[in-house]
């Protein structure tokens, strides 16, 4: 896979470190703004969850974020190595609402549940790109 590949140590400490990185790498992509942001907010949210919900509130392990631009296509995973993925909440409580925004932000999702842990990957149709 071309694009990015990050591992880093499942921390919200470094989550900005993630969102800068990917941020920069759009950016030499020519992604348009809007994108950017949109992908962002999918990138924060999935990689949160795996990092407060997959390891339990601070078990210690990695996850892994991949990011690829191809023509007017952004594909996202986000991989971790916890406990996995425990259901469909439709509350903050129950994990459902980030999941809920995530769908409605990209055109495809695809959840790849792990003897341990889950791979979440989204893909984005983007605009032409930046003038």
């Amino acid at each position: 896979m071309d694009g990015i590949v990050l591992k880093v140590p499942s921390s919200l400490k470094l989550m900005s470190l993630v969102r800068n990185t990917v941020k920069h790498y759009l950016e030499i992509e020519n992604v348009s703004d809007r994108d950017i942001f949109q992908i962002l907010s999918v990138v924060d949210e999935l990689a949160t969850n795996a990092v407060e919900h997959g390891y339990n509130y601070g078990e210690k392990n990695s996850l892994i974020v991949k990011v690829l631009k191809e023509d007017k296509k952004v594909t996202m995973e986000v991989e971790d190595f916890g406990i996995g993925f425990q259901g469909e909440g439709n509350s903050k409580e129950e994990g459902g609402m980030g999941l809920n925004i995530v769908r409605k932000i990209v055109d495809g999702i695809e959840m790849i549940k792990k003897e341990k842990g889950l791979m979440i990957r989204v893909f984005k149709y983007i605009e032409g790109g930046k003038i």
